[in-house]
């Protein structure tokens, strides 16, 4: 058996951490104090490194929009994790949750190994193609217009030396480009739509945001960042394809 204790700041910060995968994955599947995993649709895979909060511990959080609410009952008090073999529960001064641990074979968003994260990105460096910081302001002005745009995705566009970030509404009657001028890695006129989830998840400073070339028309996406001192890391899969296909 082992037992955490968070202060409130750091329970809220946990809570936070969580709330990262409740509109993407079912559940959230921590070993060794690391939440690694893809989302529900096989397009995107997260790595939390959560160590900080929660130390090593094990936590299988089925069901996670749930958990989250349940778990808000214990905003603003200090919060002890206790796991055993069969079971984990959340309790502070007051009261109480125990959760039976689950069946890992059935849970949807199973824990990736380092094994299979490292068959599956493959970064080499001779492959990068773009390199950009993008700040806190212009990741929120992402989430604020492509939710207005009712879209999923923007589109990064190479044309030549340089390459730029963009969106627009499905009729194509609105459009906004968030960075432009950016210096590329190579003389491309190519583009590639990538989901935007890692640009508008809650975080805390700036997106480093690397993109690679790894096969011919295929691209593999890696951003970074962090809620306080939680490091989060994303990375995505998306296609290369001419200006006229896009």
């Amino acid at each position: 058996m082992v037992t955490v204790s968070l202060s409130a700041e750091r329970f809220e910060e946990f809570l936070r951490c969580l709330s990262l995968l409740k509109d993407e994955c079912n559940d959230m599947d921590v070993r060794q104090g690391i939440a690694r995993q893809r989302t529900n649709d096989n397009t995107v895979a997260f790595e939390l490194d959560l160590s900080p909060i929660i130390t090593n511990i094990d936590l299988p959080l089925v069901n996670i929009k749930q958990k989250i609410d349940l778990l808000k009952s214990f905003s603003g008090h200090e919060v002890e994790i206790t796991v055993n073999e069969t079971s984990y529960t959340f309790k502070d001064q007051y009261s109480s949750i125990r959760f039976d641990s689950p069946n890992l074979e059935f849970i949807d968003n199973k824990f990736i190994s380092d094994e299979e994260i490292n068959r599956i990105v493959v970064l080499n460096d001779e492959d990068l193609i773009l390199s950009c910081d993008i700040t806190k302001v212009i990741s929120d002005r992402m989430k604020i217009i492509t939710t207005g745009f009712n879209v999923n995705s923007v589109q990064v566009i190479f044309e030549g030396q340089t390459a730029s970030i963009c969106a627009r509404t499905q009729s194509k009657d609105q459009y906004a480009k968030f960075i432009s001028d950016i210096i590329a890695e190579r003389d491309l006129n190519l583009s590639s739509y990538l989901r935007t989830t890692p640009f508008v998840i809650d975080h805390d400073g700036d997106i480093r945001f690397l993109m690679y070339n790894t096969q011919e028309s295929t691209c593999m996406s890696k951003f970074s960042t962090s809620i306080s001192d939680v490091n989060v890391t994303i990375y995505a899969r998306s296609n290369l394809v001419s200006s006229e296909e896009s």
